[in-house]
């Protein structure tokens, strides 16, 4: 008996002792497994920062996609958003938007710094938007010093980038509150004001009674600098606005800045060059700039005193002009206008003076090199920014049958796809007839339609009721067309049943004129033009203006070469200053103008849609940073004149 019990104790030992050496076991397998796994995941890890350093993009977005599904929530979020930032790299915006939706459809569950890194992904894709959407779902005062920074610096550029410049600038002031180091607020307070400098007096005017006394001073401060450029910080004009706002941030050292960097960089040059033809194929619009020209050297005479010596192009080699401007003293030239010399110019080793080129020539051999343009593609570029913006990604294109409107088709569908964007057909159309039925039938794919009722009454032996149905699957048409064809083609649109479909369209669809009766066939078409042709109230006390009463024969293309000419003298003084820093920018007739690093003249325009035959006025056309850069090298068309085609 007391051997069985002691047999019966060494059985239980037995079984304790192997149930204990199973839980050690499976304590042990668990570190094992986990430390394996984190192994994994560091490789996974330094190979996509690896992949993303090495430019392979495509490589990165994968190995931070795989991380992200094989780990905790709060790493997750963290690498689907580095996954997304690498397939936008990439120029991969399909995969980016299916990552971006699946996060926003969730958004509960991103943290703060996950949200903001969204955001900044969103704003890249031009979802000003969704952007500010995402942005207000933060609660600031959970947010630390450097998350509210970045919360204002976003806010305000998705507000910039939507044309929305007060709300932007009323973000800066709040970034301005919260930021210490010197530089970093001098360099807010800059752009702050360059946002306010955008807007128009009549404008600024109209939003100055405000509350908010920071506001009032910087808008009255803004006023005050429209009408003195140059400003010295001590004259009576600046110490009246002093006395008005004694406790202003810009007080503190803001002023006594802008006032070195305007010595610095405002350089009137006593003596511009114009290199224009009086005969050949471009003389008339060469007449036009030139009344443009003539114009803003009267609007300057009571600020800079500029002496204007024309050169003609068309009984001289630019070799030889450029000496001669060089021998009479000239220190800024503007022009010339045809490629052919544009390209002739940019070639001359060591440019020793600026020169403005009024065309794209895309070879740059000297920082004093400028090009000037009322490209057609800059046109397209913004009008479907205006698409994007408005939430548009399907998109069918009608345009003439030509080789240029061939080529801005084109134009259009290549950055409308990098956007993420579908277009989902092309359809070209002659120019000079009245029917175009033909046309929007096959882009409508309502010869489709014809066929299925057909086929199905053949089918069914059966006399039925048919109606035309077009196409669902698109939500914008994009229109190349001149005001001629606008006015044929907008109407057979609602007549073949589009009514409900936006349509968009470049500069070209207006004729620069207001027409209420002539413009009621083009309503509800958007487009982007001239500000100074989109809101003329605001534009009105003008000596660009007071121009076209001396010469009231100036009519379409020929206005805007006007205008063209106005802001290609008014950008003599301020070249440096624009050149200097990506804040800057000059409020042209053309355009919102800015000069890239590579001497690249930008125009942002101004947006507005035709309702009862006038222009609503919708602002600034929308500043798509990604599109930007998509600019074409050169662009192949030269300055329209009277024997050529409106494209």
């Amino acid at each position: 008996m007391k051997h069985y019990k002691n047999s019966y104790k060494s059985y239980l030992k037995l079984i304790l002792l192997a149930v204990i050496a199973l839980i050690l076991a499976s304590c042990a397998s668990k570190p094992t497994s986990t430390t394996q796994w984190n192994s994994q995941s560091n490789r996974l890890l330094q190979q996509a920062q690896a992949a993303s350093t090495q430019q392979q993009f495509h490589v990165a977005a994968e190995l931070y996609t795989q991380l992200a599904h094989s780990n905790q929530l709060s790493l997750r979020n963290q690498y689907l958003i580095s996954a997304v930032e690498n397939h936008l790299k990439a120029g991969d915006l399909t995969n980016a938007n299916k990552l971006i939706t699946s996060m926003l459809s969730d958004v509960e569950k991103l943290t703060a710094d996950n949200k903001l890194q969204l955001a900044h992904a969103l704003l890249e894709r031009g979802k000003a938007d969704d952007t500010n959407q995402l942005l207000m779902s933060l609660n600031e005062s959970r947010l630390s010093d450097d998350q509210r920074i970045e919360l204002h610096t976003l806010s305000s550029s998705a507000f910039f980038q939507a044309g929305n410049l007060i709300e932007s600038a009323r973000e800066r002031i709040l970034l301005d509150a919260l930021l210490t180091q010197p530089d970093k607020k001098l360099n807010n307070q800059t752009e702050l004001l360059e946002i306010l400098s955008l807007l128009s007096q009549q404008a600024l005017g109209f939003l100055r009674p405000t509350a908010d006394s920071t506001m009032t001073g910087w808008i009255d401060l803004a006023i005050v600098l429209k009408h003195h450029a140059a400003f010295d910080p001590s004259s009576s004009i600046m110490t009246d606005w002093q006395e008005q706002h004694p406790s202003h941030t810009a007080n503190n050292g803001f002023l006594s800045s802008i006032a070195t960097q305007a010595r610095i960089a405002f350089n009137a040059p006593d003596k511009v060059g114009v290199f224009l033809p009086n005969k050949g194929p471009f003389a008339r619009a060469a007449n036009s700039i030139r009344k443009g020209i003539t114009a803003s050297s009267y609007a300057m005479a009571n600020r800079w005193s500029i002496n204007i010596h024309f050169y003609d192009t068309s009984s001289s080699s630019i070799d030889t002009l450029y000496k001669q401007a060089i021998d009479d003293g000239v220190k800024v030239i503007i022009g010339p206008i045809d490629k052919a010399n544009t390209a002739k110019i940019a070639a001359i080793e060591n440019l020793s003076i600026p020169v403005i080129a009024l065309n794209k020539n895309g070879a740059h051999h000297s920082d004093n090199f400028y090009e000037f343009s009322l490209s057609p593609e800059e046109d397209v570029t913004q009008v479907l920014s205006l698409a994007w913006l408005k939430g548009h990604e399907k998109a069918l294109i009608l345009t003439p049958q030509s080789h240029s409107g061939e080529r801005l088709a084109s134009h259009f569908s290549t950055i409308w796809q990098q956007l993420g964007g579908e277009v989902l057909g092309v359809q070209t159309y002659p120019l000079k007839q009245a029917d175009y039925s033909v046309q929007i039938k096959n882009l409508l794919q309502l010869d489709d339609s014809i066929s299925r009722f057909r086929q199905l009454r053949q089918r069914l032996n059966l006399s039925i009721q048919f109606e035309e149905r077009r196409r669902h699957d698109a939500d914008f048409i994009f229109l190349l067309a001149a005001p001629r064809e606008g006015r044929l083609i907008k109407p057979q649109l609602r007549f073949h049943r589009a009514a409900k479909v936006p349509v968009y369209s470049t500069s070209k669809i207006y004729q620069g004129e207001l027409n209420k009766v002539a413009n009621r066939d083009l309503d509800n078409i958007f487009f982007c033009d001239m500000a100074w042709l989109i809101e003329p109230k605001n534009n009105a006390d003008t000596k660009l203006n007071s121009a076209l009463e001396l010469w009231p024969d100036t009519l379409g293309i020929h206005r805007r070469l006007m205008a063209f000419g106005y802001d290609a003298h008014q950008l003599v003084p301020h070249l440096k200053r624009l050149k200097s820093s990506d804040f800057a920018r000059l409020r042209g007739k053309t355009g919102i103008l800015s000069i890239k690093q590579n001497g690249l003249i930008n125009r942002q325009l101004s947006c507005g849609q035709f309702k009862r035959g006038a222009i609503a006025s919708l602002g600034l056309a929308p500043h798509l940073e990604r599109t930007l850069n998509m600019q074409p090298t050169f662009s192949t068309g030269q300055p329209v004149n009277e024997n050529t085609s409106p494209f």
